[in-house]
């Protein structure tokens, strides 16, 4: 059952009650809307990921069950931020910094996004689902941010016993944003080197650029983390973390799960396992610390 959306605050000028933290029952319902569209889009990865494993199909089904894999595995953390976010604005909350950085990282996902139909309209015709997703993100984090405001960049490291911590999740926004330069920048080259590896193409450009629409978003996560964790303990035990934290290792466990698979049925692109693996049991190690921290933490 889906929670009522916060009323409306009175138009009328003389109301105090008329602030824009007061009045967010219109992002509400964009962002029910933006679930509902990106928890299609991930139970469709989920099939076809599980297609491709399940019945492969030529020698280089590996490589079509790491693209789908792989890119399911980041659209756990787009969830995740449409949770937190939706329960921000039930709770007029969408002020926070937390939730701008949210914000801001889906709006950047969804300027990605538009990118890779594009590319993907001129090579195969047509758009695909990720137009909807790219539209209705856009819409409605573009409308949060221009109400509650642009968010600060924070770069600062914990000074406590979570200094390793903060530093931890640093190092994992920051490798995200250079995956999403990456992918975003090198697509084609990318998409050479696969070619070359299958001597077909699998995987477009526009693949790689929906990939780092992806990305983009897990970064956003990641810098949230890592602010609560220069925070202290008590800001890693609320709700909002404990829910990013989860994504997070969900999110690796599925990649590493996908690469060992799709290296099971021969994919041999040993660049991607040295990069996304490493980085995924770092995530995973440390979203589960910070998972732990704010579990055990007693007010």
């Amino acid at each position: 059952r889906l929670a009522a959306p916060p009323p409306r605050a009175s138009s009328s000028p003389g109301a105090k009650g008329g602030s824009s933290a007061d009045s967010d029952s219109d992002l509400f319902y964009g962002y029910t809307a933006l679930l509902g569209v990106q928890g299609l889009w991930l139970v469709s990865g989920m099939l076809g990921t599980w297609a491709f494993g399940a019945w492969p199909y030529g020698k280089d089904a590996g490589y079509y069950f790491l693209g789908f894999g792989e890119t399911t595995a980041l659209l756990i953390p787009q969830l995740a931020a449409s949770v937190v976010l939706r329960s921000a604005a039930l709770r007029s909350r969408l002020e926070g910094t937390t939730f701008k950085v949210l914000n801001l990282s889906l709006l950047c996902s969804s300027a990605l996004l538009f990118v890779a139909e594009l590319l993907q309209s001129i090579s195969e015709g047509g758009i695909g689902f990720k137009t909807l997703s790219a539209t209705v993100t856009a819409a409605v984090s573009y409308l949060a941010l221009r109400r509650h405001g642009w968010p600060k960049a924070k770069f600062a490291l914990a000074d406590s016993d979570l200094k390793q911590l903060s530093q931890a999740y640093f190092g994992l926004s920051a490798g995200a944003g250079a995956f999403v330069a990456l992918n975003t920048v090198g697509s084609g080259l990318l998409s050479f080197l696969f070619a070359r590896a299958t001597r077909e193409v699998i995987l477009e450009p526009h693949h790689f650029i929906t990939f780092a629409a992806l990305l983009a978003i897990q970064a956003g996560v990641l810098h949230t983390l890592q602010s609560a964790a220069v925070a202290g303990r008590k800001r890693l035990s609320s709700d909002t973390y404990k829910k990013l934290n989860v994504a997070g290792i969900l999110s690796s466990v599925a990649a590493l799960v996908g690469m060992l698979w799709s290296a099971k049925m021969k994919c041999q692109v040993i660049w991607v396992f040295l990069t996304l693996g490493p980085y995924n049991v770092a995530q995973l190690a440390a979203c589960a610390a910070g998972l732990y921290i704010g579990k055990t933490y007693k007010k």
